[in-house]
């Protein structure tokens, strides 16, 4: 089943663009925090990649992930 079907009214499309509205800011507010998340795993990453195995730093950085 589909919840949405194609456009007949300009009523049904003022109903669509509500339910959008709706939810969008909550949207925008999870994508910000997942972006922010999906950042810190690049930085993590590129400093990985810097590190020498089996040096200290190295060490420390596997212990805490």
């Amino acid at each position: 089943l589909r919840k949405y079907v194609a456009i007949v009214s300009l009523e049904q499309r003022q109903c669509y663009k509500d339910d959008f509205n709706a939810v969008y800011e909550e949207y925008r507010n999870l994508y910000s925090v997942i972006d922010k998340i999906t950042q810190k795993f690049k930085q993590f990453q590129e400093q990985w990649k810097c590190l020498a195995p089996g040096s200290e730093s190295y060490q420390v950085k596997k212990d805490k992930t």
